[in-house]
This record gives structure tokens, C-alpha cells and sequence, in this order.
């Protein structure tokens, strides 16, 4: 592709001035802007093997500071003043570490406390041994007593969920007790249906009848195993005779043996290679294509996500009164 020698070459085009010589060192050093972006005027060969390269991963690539939720680093640089200035009392207060519990000796694991454990067995310190009790630890103190009409006859695990009623033997009432009708029917065992038939047997014993029969000719035939010829049988290859050979076709036969013809206008399936034409070679991109393939730069999920006054009250919530319902609902229950 030619151009004229005022100054018109575009990135992708290998220009050649008035005299026909090359200019590939000096078009290799043209910068031009299209679209926001510097492009360097290349040749073809050079322009097929930068395209050739695989594209940049944008996730490894940050366009902001790098940032971490839930560590202590600013976001931003602080300033002189930030780092002269002397902290407040309230300040002060926040910014002492918490209490590690861990390094104590006397530490309650915390699995002692977790759901569905009972409350450990700990050993009492010597103030709680040489203290004195109240009335009411020693209230707490005393032993459940039992119901007035408790009886250890029956203990309680025999009655509890899963278990069957206990046996127990009869008592005195019971056995001086006259009979009922209905206690007498109800005692009585369950009778089988009238219809009712038990399972057979795996193994049955033939009946006489059965064992003195004769079978049928229709049973004699049936009962006799397939026959099945032992040969010798035609190989897989065999002369083909001579009329066969000399056969003549029909007319009919020719007409159905002809292959199905392709459609007009049909078009064969395209080969998965093919060359580049000269002209795609040569094609330079247009302003608009240019605008299009530049990336979209977006900013990290940490920058985005990040928010340092997530925790900061604001100033009308300072300021705001709760109204007459809230405060109503707000006081605690009253238990007696």
C-alpha cells in the first residue's frame, strides 16, 4: 500500500515514499494517538505477531492502591498534622489492645461452655471454701424431696420414651376381683380368618396322581430339545455364477442406483484453514475499532468494597431523639 509523501501513513500500512524506497526503520518509530492510546506504526509481519500474543490477564492488574480488608494499613498516607497531633482520652481508651485470656493459667476451655454440654466439675478456690453461706445457697442447697404419693415401685426409666410397660405381679384387689364378660373376651386370642391359608412350602411332595400320569404327545414333543444342524455349512466366499456375471441391469435398477445430486446453489463446508487475504493483511482498523478495543480499566473489588467510615456514627444519628414508642419499648421487662 502506497501513500503520499505529505505524511497521511497510518499504523498497520507499510508505506514507500515518491521513490520507491522502503521506510520500514523510520515507520517503526512513528507514534501516533488513536482513541485515547499511543499506536506505533508496524509492519505487517510485526503487526501479525503482536495480534499472535495472548491477551493480558486484567485480574492481576490493580489501578488503585493496594488494599486489604481487615488490616491496620491506611489507605492513604497520613499527613505531618495527622501524626503531630496529641490523641484524646477517648481515643486513648479504644486503642488499648484487648485482654488475651489465653495466656491464663486458670483458663476455662470453651468447649465446657458450648451448646449441649453439661456444666463442668471445677475445683473451688480457697475464698469460696472459707466463706460463709447465705440463706439462700443454702436454700438451693437442699435436695429435691419427692411427691407425698411417690412410690419406688415403678422407677422412672420404665416408663420413659421407648421403653415397654413394666411386668409387674398382681396385687391383692386384682387377684379377689370377679371375671367380666368383656374381660373375658378381651382375652381370648386373635382367631385366623376363616379363608386364611399359610405359606407353602419351598420343596412340595408330588401327589400320586401326578406321579402315575402320562404326558400328551403335544408334552412329549415340546419336552424335546431343538435340533440343531452340525454341518457342513457354505463358506463366506463363494463363485459368483456366470449369468450373474453377465447380467444386464434394468432400466429401473440404473434409475435407483444413481446417487442423490446436491441442491442448486449448494456450497461445500469450508476447510478449517484457510489463507489470509492480502487485502485483510493490509486492512487498517478504523477510528471506532480503535476506541472499541481499548480495555476497560475497572477498579479492584478491594478499592471498590472498601469503605472506612463503616463503623463512624454519623452526626444526625448523634443528634436524633427516639420517639415516644421506641423509648416504650425500649425499657426492660419487669419480672417478678
Amino acid at each position: 500500500v502506497s501513500t503520499q509523501s505529505t505524511g497521511d501513513q497510518r499504523p498497520g500500512h507499510v508505506g514507500s515514499g515518491a521513490g520507491g524506497e522502503d521506510h520500514d526503520d523510520t515507520a517503526g518509530s512513528h507514534d501516533r494517538v488513536y482513541a485515547g492510546r499511543t499506536t506505533v506504526a508496524m509492519t505487517v509481519k510485526e503487526r501479525i505477531e503482536t495480534l499472535a500474543k495472548p491477551k493480558l490477564s486484567r485480574s492481576t492488574l490493580s489501578f488503585g492502591p493496594s488494599l486489604s480488608w481487615g488490616n491496620q494499613q491506611p489507605m492513604w498516607e497520613l499527613s505531618k498534622a495527622a501524626k503531630a497531633a496529641e490523641p484524646t482520652e477517648r481515643i486513648l481508651m479504644l486503642s488499648q489492645p484487648k485482654r488475651n485470656f489465653s495466656t491464663q493459667e486458670d483458663l476455662r476451655p470453651q468447649w465446657e461452655y458450648s451448646c449441649g454440654r453439661q456444666s463442668p466439675i471445677i475445683q473451688p478456690t480457697s475464698a469460696a471454701r472459707v466463706a460463709n453461706k447465705t440463706e439462700r445457697i443454702d436454700a438451693l442447697a437442699q435436695p429435691k424431696t419427692h411427691h407425698r404419693l411417690y412410690t419406688e415401685n415403678r422407677p422412672m426409666y420404665e416408663f420413659s420414651c421407648g421403653r415397654s410397660s413394666p411386668v409387674e405381679a398382681p396385687a391383692k384387689g386384682a387377684k379377689a376381683a370377679g371375671e367380666r364378660e368383656r374381660t373375658n373376651q378381651l382375652a381370648k386370642a386373635k382367631r385366623v380368618h376363616s379363608e386364611f391359608q399359610a405359606s407353602r412350602e419351598v420343596q412340595t411332595v408330588p401327589s400320586e396322581a401326578a406321579k402315575n400320569t402320562r404326558p400328551t404327545e403335544r408334552l412329549e414333543q415340546l419336552a424335546e430339545a431343538k435340533r440343531r444342524p452340525e454341518g457342513p455349512f457354505r463358506e463366506p466366499e463363494w463363485p459368483v455364477a456366470r449369468r450373474a456375471l453377465k447380467a444386464n441391469s434394468t432400466e429401473r435398477t440404473r434409475e435407483l442406483s444413481r446417487p442423490k445430486g446436491l441442491v442448486e446453489g449448494f456450497q461445500g463446508n469450508r476447510h478449517v484453514q484457510w489463507h489470509v487475504t492480502k487485502s485483510a493483511k493490509q486492512a487498517v482498523a478504523t477510528r471506532r475499532v480503535e476506541e472499541l478495543s481499548v480495555p476497560i480499566q475497572r477498579e479492584s473489588m478491594d478499592h471498590v468494597q472498601f469503605n472506612p467510615d463503616v463503623f463512624k456514627v454519623s452526626e444526625s444519628a448523634k443528634k436524633a431523639k427516639c420517639s415516644a414508642r421506641t423509648e416504650e419499648l425500649a425499657q426492660p421487662i419487669s419480672r417478678k
